[in-house]
């Protein structure tokens, strides 16, 4: 079950309450499971109906494969409370308390799935053995008849550490690679050059290995380093929004979990991954853990459905294109993300509080919301977007550049910067460059080149540049397009004067074709 852990360690970003687990899941040998079935062809009769349009890869959602119940299993499993009438979820589903191992149940689910416009599910895994891992074969087998793909959630069970990782991708490939259900892309990102078939994993709780061991942002680099150099190879994404996990690690992108209303920052964390890394936006329609012990802040009322709206219109706002949207959560009932259909459920046996339901809308309004919000990702034009490189040098002791208006910058690469450099930064939404005083006085020069994507903001304005600085010196900015192989020069500017005024300021414009070609 996923409580909310407060963690001890600052670095984890305000969603990890999103998806923390309460304890640690372990393996369990395989020999104390008892044997899951797989689909067959006499079942599907009974099974929805195959219905709409195949759905995209593009649009996918977590799903977690560990609910089960005596019927099926000999125990109940995740619905900890009492259930069936009382659970652990401030919601009740409408297939009530059900089984992993129920093929009417997963054919449900997958149609659901269909019917919600997704193409791929992210499957929750913890670990080989784990009954995470031991329903897979049937859930390949309905999600193959229903169409739809399946990549993997590695979660932080006991043991978990960067050579385990290794070896959990490929007993992964060996176990299920061969199966039509298992998702393979040829996509690439900068630290995965190849365009062969590799699976995609995501990485929960990048922060911490073995038994909730704290690591440092480079601790998975080799292990990623030696899988991108495979054939297959594999796709690995973060859960840790820190552009300095991407990079230090080799990941090959960073997803968000989810958006709770306490955090203020949302998407904007994609406008600071490397350039070529994937960008992959979680999209949750609210989130209530009150009873597994939730704290109050992490609240997010689903408002109608007003919510999951306003995540999908903020996902687009920000103007960067994702890899994919993510649904959190197709079936995750304790922290109450799901989309999976609820309804107001039986009477508890403990506590008088009612399960929540989904107000006013009806119990499948969150699948058919997913598909009407799905169709307009994948047909969205978004904006254009350029790659130039920017060299920013200045004499003085503190020097700004700022982008006004006419574009928006992202997703910057240092190329180099000078050894004596104080300060080159950008994580503020300007450029800043410093250097200690005694060398501006002797008229000493710092500078700073990178790589950024500028993306447009419509209309054929200039873009206007502010410099801003101390009063000593002067500040030089260069901009270069890649023409061919070669970067060539495509606008520049300079400033040594004063301002009147508090702020010692003056604005630039770049015309706009010399940053994004010429208008069609």
């Amino acid at each position: 079950m996923r409580k909310i852990i407060i963690v001890l360690i600052s670095i984890i970003t305000i969603t990890s309450a999103c998806s923390a687990p309460s304890q640690q899941e372990t393996q369990v040998p395989a020999s104390e499971l008892p044997p899951i079935e797989t689909a067959t062809p006499e079942t599907t009769a009974e099974w929805p109906a195959v219905t709409g349009p195949q759905p995209s890869t593009r649009v996918a959602a977590f799903y977690y494969p560990w609910y089960f119940t005596p019927e099926f299993d000999g125990v109940w499993e995740h619905w900890e409370g009492f259930p069936p009438e009382d659970i652990s979820s401030d919601y009740y589903p409408a297939l009530g308390p059900y089984s992993m191992s129920d093929p009417e149940v997963l054919a449900q689910h997958f149609a659901w799935l269909r019917q919600a416009g997704v193409g791929l599910i992210i499957s929750s895994w913890w670990g080989k053995y784990n009954r995470t891992d031991t329903a897979l074969p049937l859930m390949l087998d309905i999600a193959d008849h229903y169409g739809i793909k399946i990549a993997f959630h590695i979660e932080p069970y006991s043991g978990r550490s960067a050579a385990n990782l290794m070896r959990d991708i490929h007993y992964i490939y060996d176990q299920y690679g061969s199966h039509p259900a298992f998702y393979w892309t040829t996509e690439t990102s900068r630290y995965s050059t190849g365009d062969q078939p590799k699976g995609l994993f995501f990485l929960w709780a990048t922060v911490v290995s073995d038994n909730d061991n704290a690591v440092s942002q480079d601790y998975w680099k080799e292990a990623l380093d030696t899988l991108h150099a495979e054939d297959p190879g594999a796709i690995v994404i973060t859960d840790q929004n820190d552009p300095a996990w991407v990079s230090g690690s080799h990941f090959d992108g960073s997803y968000k979990y989810g958006v709770l209303d306490a955090d203020e920052t949302g998407y904007t964390f994609a406008q600071t991954l490397p350039l070529d890394t994937w960008y992959i936006a979680g999209i949750n329609p609210g989130f209530s853990a009150k009873r597994i012990g939730g704290e109050v802040w992490t609240d997010t009322p689903r408002r109608d459905g007003a919510t999951y709206v306003d995540r999908w219109e903020s996902m687009f706002a920000l103007g960067i294109e994702p890899e994919m949207v993510a649904v959190t959560t197709f079936n995750e009932w304790h922290e109450g993300t799901q989309i999976e259909p609820a309804v107001p459920g039986m009477d508890r046996r403990v506590s008088t509080i009612p399960y929540l339901d989904y107000e006013s809308l009806d119990p499948e309004a969150y699948l058919d919301l997913t598909r009407d919000w799905s169709e307009v990702f994948l047909s969205y034009e978004w904006p254009e977007s350029t790659t130039m490189r920017l060299l920013f040098r200045t004499t003085s002791d503190w020097s700004d550049l700022h982008l006004l208006s006419g574009a928006t910058w992202q997703r910057p690469e240092w190329i180099s910067v000078s050894e004596d450099i104080t300060l080159a930064d950008l994580s503020a939404g300007y450029l800043a460059l410093g250097q200690p005083l005694n060398s501006a006085e002797m008229g000493h020069s710092v500078e700073a080149l990178l790589e950024i994507q500028f993306r447009e903001e419509g209309g054929d304005a200039p873009l206007v540049f502010m410099i801003e600085r101390g009063g000593l010196g002067a500040s030089w900015v260069e901009l270069y397009r890649l023409s061919g192989e070669d970067w060539v020069l495509a606008d520049s500017f300079w400033w040594a004067g004063q301002s009147a005024g508090p702020r010692n300021t003056a604005n630039f414009e770049v015309p706009r074709e010399a940053v994004f070609g010429e208008s069609p």
